[in-house]
C-alpha cells in the first residue's frame, strides 16, 4: 500500500500529514522554527559532557549544551572508563525529548578532530524534518490551500479530547504525566455497549497514532453484560494489537473493563507542541494559524494589502518572534502586511481583512 506525505509549509513551521492510499490519516507531524535553537533533533551528534553516571540505573545523564540533558542507558558499556562524571563523549540523539524526559542518547565512536571541538557542542546537525519522519518511504507532496484545510481539521480532531464514534457513543481521551487515559462511553444506549467497544477499538488506535501517543495507555471500556461479551472484547482487542506495528504489550482486561496497554514511544506528541498547560491551543499556535490565514488571503488576493487583526497576546506573540516568520512571509507579500491588536477579539480569534 503506498503512502504519501502531505506537507505544509508555513510560516514559523511545518506540518506534515502521513495518508495511506484511501486517503486515511495516519500519523500527523509539526515542527517549529521557535523551537530548532532550543532542541536536540534526533539524529543529530554532539560532543557532550557527562554530567553523572547512576549505577543504579546503569544510565548516564549527560550534557549537550542544549535542552534538558539526556539520558543514556550504558549497557555493556558501564565497563568502559570513558563514561565517568565530568568525560567528554560523543553522542547521537535517538530520541528527542518529550514532557519532562530528555533525549535518549546512544554513545558513538570519537570521530576525528572532534576532541579539537568544545564541549559540549554539535558535531554534525540532525537530518531535516522530513527524513526524519519519512521512515517508509511515503511520496511527499507539497499541501495547496484544499490541503491545507485538510490538514486543518485533522489536526483539530487530534488536539480534541472527544472524539464521536460513527452510530453513536464518543470517546474521551486524556493525557496525564503518568499514563494516557481513554474513556468509552455508549451515550445514552447502554444495551449497545459490546458493539460500541468493539467499534471503539480501530478508533483508538488511529487516535494514539494521529496525536502520537504511546507509554501506558489505560482504556476503560462501556459496562457490558456477563462474561461472553467480556471474551468477544478480550478476542478483538488481541486481535487488533497483533495487527499493530512496533512493540506492545497488553494486560488481560481486568473485572472493572479496564485494558492497559504498554507502547513504545517513537515521537514526541503533537500536543506538547501545540496545547498550553491547560490543553488549549498555545498562543504561538493561534498566532501561527492566524499567518497561515493571512497567506491564505493572500494567495486568493495577490494585488492587495492586508491587514491582521488580533488578540493582543496574538500581536505580542508576532511581535516578539518576528525571526520566525516575517522574512518568508513578507518577502512573499511584498511587506503588505499590517497587523493591530484588537482588545475587543477573544484570546484565540482573529480576522483578516483586504481594506
Amino acid at each position: 500500500m503506498s503512502k504519501v506525505l502531505l506537507v505544509d509549509r508555513a510560516p514559523g513551521e511545518t506540518r506534515v500529514g502521513l495518508f495511506d492510499s484511501h486517503d486515511n490519516a495516519l500519523a500527523l507531524y509539526v515542527e517549529r522554527a521557535s523551537e530548532r535553537q532550543t532542541r536536540a533533533l534526533a539524529g543529530a551528534k554532539y560532543h557532550a559532557r557527562v554530567k553523572s553516571v547512576e549505577p543504579g540505573l546503569n544510565a548516564a545523564f549527560v550534557d549537550l549544551g542544549i535542552g534538558a540533558p539526556g539520558f543514556m542507558p550504558l549497557g555493556k558499556a558501564r565497563k568502559d572508563d570513558r563514561v565517568f562524571e565530568g568525560a567528554a563523549i560523543c553522542a547521537r540523539v535517538r530520541r528527542e525529548a518529550f514532557a519532562e524526559k530528555g533525549p535518549l542518547l546512544v554513545l558513538e565512536e570519537v570521530a576525528k578532530n572532534s576532541t579539537d571541538t568544545p564541549c559540549p557542542s554539535l558535531l554534525a546537525p540532525a537530518p531535516d524534518f522530513l527524513t526524519r519522519i519519512n521512515t517508509q518511504d511515503a511520496e511527499v507532496r507539497e499541501a495547496n490551500r484544499e490541503v491545507r484545510e485538510t490538514l486543518d481539521a485533522i489536526f483539530d480532531e487530534a488536539l480534541s479530547p472527544h472524539v464521536i464514534l460513527p452510530g453513536g457513543g464518543e470517546l474521551m481521551i486524556e493525557q496525564t504525566r503518568a499514563l494516557v487515559a481513554i474513556d468509552v462511553d455508549t451515550a445514552a444506549d447502554k444495551s449497545r455497549a459490546l458493539d460500541v467497544n468493539i467499534q471503539a477499538i480501530p478508533i483508538i488506535f488511529r487516535q494514539l497514532s494521529l496525536r502520537g501517543l504511546a507509554g501506558i495507555i489505560a482504556i476503560d471500556f462501556a459496562p457490558m453484560k456477563g462474561a461472553k461479551e467480556r471474551k468477544k472484547l478480550e478476542t478483538a482487542l488481541t486481535q487488533a494489537v497483533s495487527a499493530q506495528h512496533g512493540r506492545m504489550e497488553i494486560a488481560p482486561l481486568n473485572r472493572f473493563g479496564v485494558a492497559v496497554l504498554t507502547m513504545q514511544r517513537n515521537q514526541r506528541p503533537i500536543s506538547e507542541t501545540m496545547l498550553d498547560k491547560a490543553g488549549k491551543p498555545s498562543t504561538e499556535t493561534i498566532a501561527l494559524a492566524a499567518l497561515r490565514s493571512v497567506e491564505n488571503e493572500h494567495r486568493a488576493n495577490p494585488a492587495k494589502a492586508l491587514v491582521l487583526h488580533a488578540a493582543p497576546a496574538i500581536i505580542d506573540w508576532l511581535n516578539n518572534h518576528k525571526v520566525f516568520w516575517t522574512e518568508p512571509l513578507l518577502s512573499r507579500l511584498g511587506g503588505r502586511l499590517t497587523w493591530e491588536a484588537k482588545p475587543d477579539l477573544a484570546p484565540d480569534k482573529f480576522e483578516v481583512i483586504a481594506p
